[in-house]
């Protein structure tokens, strides 16, 4: 570092503790261990040996102005736990508390959107942090935390508008900038709503585990079930793929090279520019920048189908369970009667009854075609996702694209994948 880019930063270090965080300190003290000039003999040093004693000088006095500025920070304004603090909240790293919120917010945020209070979310916020671990951070950090409603647009639930909020004020906006903020405030809708994808197929596979031994006595219902169970799978594995791809791949690599970057930066300016790069490493391994529209609009789609398919499927179960609610109530009403010794029915109610499961039967097909239809859509649309997954050019993408087809079902559908995965292959031997 030349010495003019190190005076500056000793004027700017000075500056920013003087006017944005009101340490009244002179600088005389801060630079403790420079040398003063003050006697002939170190000033005649000075113009005998610039390279030498002028530049200890400088060295030593940013060495101690930036360390001065960096202990205020992180003593006084506890930059490093707020950076902390994003990571656990905004970036969905505090597990337990993030579940439970999902848990608290699922009747709320089911109804239109036009329907939300912030204070009712507020409220939940609050609750869901004292009952979660999250109770156990600095009121300092707790304290910002906030709920935000994004704009609203027709036809929008609570799942489409809500986001939180992470309230930053004083020296560490400079770290945390407005461009900052609005960074994580893209990359959390991201994240929640892949976080949403998990609570749905959750609730999915309980909806299933908990029907299945209900309808056994509906055999005719055996392969429409076999078809959600088949596509349930599919949509799970795929998730489970993308989030470990989300957690791992980006989040916890870039957290930590962020975190040493940080504990090594030697000034401000330092700490500013790593969190820029681990913003904007983020936001484009995330599918969030302008070069990769086109894998988030697919991924967009996938995340649509699978409401599509909960949708589906309780539809599915709610009929199912009410034709199997009438059934038990006829054969218990039949049951009833032959133990007070009359008949237990009569022609007239078997031919209702018969009729009534004659034209439950007959909505089975239409059932079964609509989930032909949600399965072809969804596999078009991950066909696609992988098509573009394998003909970027990031490589993490596409090692991501042979997990999510790691037995080639999409391949054997697909020939374009079949194309790309020869073209990246011998791409990938040429370089070698």
């Amino acid at each position: 570092m030349d010495q003019a880019r190190k005076v500056l930063l000793i004027g700017k270090s000075i500056n920013f503790l003087h006017q944005v965080c009101h340490d009244r300190t002179p600088p005389g003290k801060i630079i403790a261990a420079s040398k003063s000039a003050d006697s002939l003999k170190d000033a005649a040093e000075l113009f005998t040996d610039l390279e030498g004693a002028f530049q200890s000088n400088i060295d030593a006095a940013y060495f101690e102005t930036s360390k001065y500025l960096l202990d205020v920070l992180n003593k006084n304004y506890h930059l490093l736990e707020h950076m902390q603090a994003m990571r656990r909240y905004l970036l969905l790293g505090q597990g337990d508390f993030i579940r439970h919120l999902m848990d608290l917010l699922k009747p709320e945020l089911v109804r239109p959107a036009t329907t939300l209070y912030q204070h009712n979310l507020t409220g939940i916020l609050e609750t869901a942090v004292r009952a979660t671990n999250a109770q156990f951070d600095s009121p300092e950090i707790l304290k910002r935390l906030d709920v935000r409603l994004l704009e609203v647009s027709p036809g929008d639930t609570g799942w489409d508008v809500f986001s939180m909020d992470y309230h930053v004020d004083g020296p560490i906006a400079t770290v945390f900038t407005r461009e900052c903020m609005s960074h994580y405030l893209r990359v959390f809708n991201f994240l929640w709503r892949a976080k949403r994808m998990e609570y749905i197929l959750t609730d999915i596979w309980k909806g299933q585990m908990c029907n299945a031994k209900l309808l056994k006595s509906m055999p005719e219902l055996s392969g429409v079930l076999h078809q959600c169970h088949i596509l349930a799978s599919e949509m799970v594995h795929f998730i489970h793929q993308m989030q470990y791809y989300i957690t791992f791949e980006v989040l916890e690599c870039s957290w930590d090279e962020l975190w040493n970057k940080v504990q090594q930066a030697q000034d401000l300016d330092h700490i500013i520019a790593a969190h820029e790069v681990f913003l904007d490493t983020i936001i484009s391994r995330c599918l969030l920048d302008t070069n990769s529209r086109a894998l988030l609009n697919q991924l967009r789609a996938i995340f649509d189908q699978i409401i599509e398919f909960q949708n589906a499927q309780d539809t599915l179960y709610r009929a199912a369970l009410e034709e199997l609610q009438l059934r038990l109530q006829f054969e218990e009403r039949k049951k009833r009667l032959q133990s007070e010794g009359e008949w237990g029915v009569t022609a007239a109610d078997e031919e209702v009854e018969n009729k009534r499961v004659q034209e439950f039967c007959e909505t089975i097909p239409k059932m079964r075609s609509q989930l032909r239809i949600l399965t072809h859509f969804y596999q078009g649309i991950v066909q696609q996702f992988l098509v573009l997954l394998m003909t970027s050019t990031d490589e993490s993408l596409q090692f991501l694209s042979f997990r999510l087809d790691f037995n080639e079902h999409y391949k054997a559908r697909e020939p374009r994948l079949r194309m790309s995965l020869g073209t990246t292959r011998g791409r990938r031997s040429s370089y070698m």
